[in-house]
Parts: C-alpha cells; structure tokens; sequence
C-alpha cells in the first residue's frame, strides 16, 4: 500500500468516532496529532497547544504542564519536552499499524493502550519491526474524560511518563 494510502487509512482509523463520548476519545485526537507529526507530509501540530490542554487534558495535568513551561529550558524550546511523549523518541518514521484497545477501568482511573510500530523505516528484521506502546490514563472530570497521563514504553523497553517527566523537569530547575 503506497505510503499517502495508509497514511489516510490509519488517520481515518483514528478519527472515526462514536455517538457518545467514550474514554478513547482524547486518546483518538491526541494518536491522530502524533500520527500526522510523524508522516513529514503535513505542518506539525502541538500536541500541547492550549486549546488542546483545555479540551483533552485533566486540571492535575495542566498544572504540572504550567509548572514545567515556567523553567528556563521550557521558556526557550517553547516545551517542556525534549522528545515526542506519545512515541517515547525523537527520532522515528511515520507511525504505523496503530491500533487503540478499548478502554479498562483501573481503580479511579480508565487506561487506554495504543500499540504502534515506529521504526519501519530504519534498521532490520526484526529491530524495525518492533512495536511500541503507550498506555493514556483518563480521568473523569465533570463528566468529561481527560488525559491524566501518558505512559510510552518504546521497542526498547524505556518507559516514561510524561507526568513524571514534567515533575522531574520543575524539580530540575528548583535545584
């Protein structure tokens, strides 16, 4: 399939959307962006736009977000992260075979795991074939569902997230 085709598929996998709000939902947007950003043919989009963090994003998240912007390094790059949160990298090739699980309940909280491979267009067999995965936990807040945090796991097994990376970033420039 030629690369614009499942390009188009995979985007249009991620934007098609039930009548009810679902808990996959932000998860949704957010793979669509990452998506996008990743296949080098469209403008980037901030993930972490306001109008995002307003809409997708819990007010715990937020503030974290708000915190970290504060630091020096994040005036300067414009973000609080130096590498893509979603892939867990900051460098890749266009996202493929993404697939969004339906979501589980955990406690207080709702996870949603998306699985995708990163590396297709690098390397070998089977190094290149290697699946990545992110787990989004979601909130309800004011009966909406919002993004709590993000959880990469990348083909290497690193896991980050992005929660943590924001505290560790404010932390960072306390000292």
């Amino acid at each position: 399939m030629p690369a614009k085709a499942a390009f188009a598929a995979t985007l249009a996998c991620l934007l098609a959307t039930s009548v009810a709000a679902a808990p996959e939902d932000p998860v949704r947007e957010v793979m669509s962006v990452t998506v996008s950003n990743w296949a080098g043919d469209a403008p980037f989009q901030d993930l972490f736009s306001q109008e995002r963090l307003d809409r997708l994003f819990s007010d715990d998240f937020k503030a974290a977000y708000a915190r970290a912007m504060t630091t020096p390094d994040a005036e300067e790059m414009g973000t609080p992260f130096d590498y893509d949160v979603v892939v867990n990298a900051q460098d890749g090739c266009p996202l493929r075979d993404v697939t969004i699980a339906p979501a589980v309940s955990e406690g207080d909280a709702t996870v949603v795991d998306v699985r995708f491979r990163f590396l297709t267009c690098s390397g070998e067999p089977p190094a290149n074939q290697a699946w990545s995965e992110t787990q989004f936990v979601i909130v309800d807040e004011a009966g909406k569902d919002r993004i709590d945090d993000i959880i990469a796991t990348n083909p290497e097994g690193m896991t980050l997230s992005a929660r943590d990376q924001l505290d560790a970033v404010t932390d960072t420039s306390a000292d």
